[in-house]
């Protein structure tokens, strides 16, 4: 048989230090610890979902068994760790490692599976200097395997290292926590996340253009893998990963088109209204992100009336600039407020674009409604 292809996310998970991106103060520090060779029995690494931990983790682990790694602490500018050559390196790449133990805590909460890792952690290592225990997802653990797993997170073996990851480090019990040398893994950073797909799109011969990647790094919210995973979706949507790819991928409407629709609330204009709602139905959009980004503009357009920045949209046009300066502030608050509203009812019905319809229209047609009051009141 021929061998797997690899998917985007697992053939660019980081193999050494230099490859972990938009982390940089937790690899110096961890590359600090295997230099002097003073290493914690517990690590906490926390941030949030695709942001290094795992990768960082084993990494990290192979480094501390890597062969080499004297010759490391004599001259660390010679000499690269993990090397990814020597026989233990060669076995954490190829997932069958002896001495490092990866467990997933969502599939395997119990005490039982707690027990099972205090009772082989006795053993010696047999391949490397230390036996290292990766427990993903901790935080998924159950009351009582974090009751069990805190005497050996306190005194464990000299040749034991424990490294904890999870997205939510709060739902650990403060015993737990106090017990770690806990690292903090932050998002990465948008330019820097652009600039990694570049690079592989590059590697990889993915046609693509820097607009399109800006928007899968910003839709990507600091997580490096969702964005590799969203790259990988649209370089098999279309010839060439361009913004409108992308948008059409996830689901979601351009900035152009919400401009758009905000100059048909302001004007009143039901009739072109509700030809770009018939022209959306023919598309598979997600409204909740509709509904979302509209809010944003709204709020935006909030500020814009009190003469600052916009925060969500930069790239306002001029001519909608001025319909928003035109209508009163009452007005803008009462649709913002009440776009807001809908996040309650949309998660009770399917029929979730028809909600927000007839939301924007109702709006429309209150204020007609009260402005014909107010002239029938002036005239009496």
């Amino acid at each position: 048989m021929g061998q797997v292809a690899l998917n985007l996310a697992r053939k660019w998970r980081s193999s050494n230090f230099k490859e972990i991106i938009g982390q940089d103060l937790v690899v110096r520090i961890l590359q600090n610890s295997l230099f002097k060779n003073q290493f914690f029995p517990v690590y906490l690494f926390s941030g949030q979902r695709g942001c290094g931990k795992t990768s960082t983790a084993r990494v990290f682990a192979s480094a501390i068994n890597c062969k080499k790694i004297s010759e490391f602490q004599k001259n660390p500018q010679s000499c690269q760790i993990p090397c990814l050559q020597c026989e233990s390196c060669v076995a954490m790449t190829a997932g069958r490692h002896p001495d490092f133990m990866e467990i997933d805590a969502a599939s395997y909460t119990g005490v039982d599976n707690i027990r099972n890792i205090i009772d082989t952690s006795s053993f010696l290592p047999l391949l490397g200097e230390r036996k290292i225990y990766l427990i993903d997802e901790v935080h998924m653990l159950s009351k009582a395997a974090f009751n069990a797993f805190l005497k050996i997170l306190e005194e464990p073996p000299k040749f034991v290292v424990f490294i904890l990851a999870t997205t939510e480090a709060q739902k650990l019990p403060e015993t737990v926590r106090s017990r770690c040398f806990q690292l903090f893994f932050n998002p990465v950073k948008l330019d820097t996340v652009a600039a990694h797909l570049e690079n592989m799109c590059q590697k990889e011969s993915i046609a693509c253009d820097a607009a399109g990647l800006e928007f899968i790094a910003q839709v990507s919210q600091g997580s490096l893998r969702d964005a590799i995973n969203l790259l990988e979706q649209a370089r098999f949507a279309d010839s060439k990963v361009t913004k409108s790819v992308v948008l059409s991928v996830l689901g979601y409407l351009d900035d152009r088109a919400l401009y758009q629709l905000l100059s048909f609330m302001i004007q009143k204009n039901h009739k072109d209204m509700l030809a770009f709602f018939h022209e959306l139905s023919k598309q598979t959009i997600s409204t909740e992100y509709v509904v979302k980004r509209f809010v944003e503009l709204l709020y935006d357009g909030i500020i814009l009336k009190y003469s600052g920045e916009p925060k969500y949209f930069l790239d306002i046009p001029t001519e909608l600039k001025d319909l928003i300066n035109q209508m009163p502030m009452a007005q803008l608050v009462t649709y913002f407020d009440q776009i807001c509203n809908l996040d309650m009812a949309m998660q009770k019905t399917s029929r979730k674009q028809l909600l927000f319809e007839s939301m924007l229209l109702r709006l429309i047609s209150r204020d007609e409604i009260g402005q014909l009051a107010l002239g029938e009141e002036k005239k009496k």
